[in-house]
């Protein structure tokens, strides 16, 4: 199964920044703009796994859930691109935030679980559209980046999802635990 770690905006969240998106991807139709619904903050992308593993995935979140408060006063605002995908960031989640010390306990916890995830530095993102890169797209992206001056309205977030992820055209997310955080925080 494909799986990742994340936290969702709440849906008020989601829709204020779907508001600022929408008039921009109507203009770039040739972007694959993904559906608000799914949109979400990756705390870690743990790859294939063993369906096997998912009590002990689920086991190692609720101890680092225990850990971490809830995190208050999120926003969504500016943005900016990876080869292929075009995001809102996310803030606070510089290094040592709250936001930055969760991403990386989870991140540590499902090594510990046995599960390899990728040790390069966590950039907290929401993608809002994907598109097969090239350097015409790759500047269409960079040139929608540009254009989003957008932040967004505060928000909390008060748990972590253990996700599985079924890709192909019509892509879904389905949440295989739902985590609270600050049991013990």
């Amino acid at each position: 199964m494909r799986l990742f770690v994340g936290m969702n905006p709440p849906p008020e969240a989601r829709a204020h920044a779907a508001g600022a998106v929408d008039p921009i991807s109507s203009t770039a139709p040739d972007l694959r703009w993904t559906p608000q619904e799914r949109w979400h903050i990756t705390l870690a992308f743990l790859g294939e796994v063993d369906p096997d593993r998912i009590p002990r995935l689920v086991d190692e979140l609720h101890a680092v859930a225990a850990e971490h408060a809830p995190l208050s006063a999120m926003t969504l605002t500016g943005a900016g691109t990876f080869r292929g995908s075009l995001w809102l960031g996310v803030h606070p989640t510089e290094r040592h935030s709250p936001a930055d010390r969760l991403a990386r306990a989870v991140q540590r916890a499902m090594r510990a679980a046995g599960v390899p995830v990728e040790r390069r530095p966590w950039r907290a993102h929401l993608t809002i559209a994907r598109w097969r890169s090239s350097p015409e797209l790759d500047r269409r992206g960079r040139a929608l980046a540009e254009e989003m001056d957008y932040a967004g309205p505060a928000f909390d977030i008060d748990a972590i999802r253990l996700v599985h992820s079924i890709t192909g055209p019509s892509p879904t997310y389905t949440d295989l635990a739902v985590v609270p955080l600050g049991a013990m925080a």
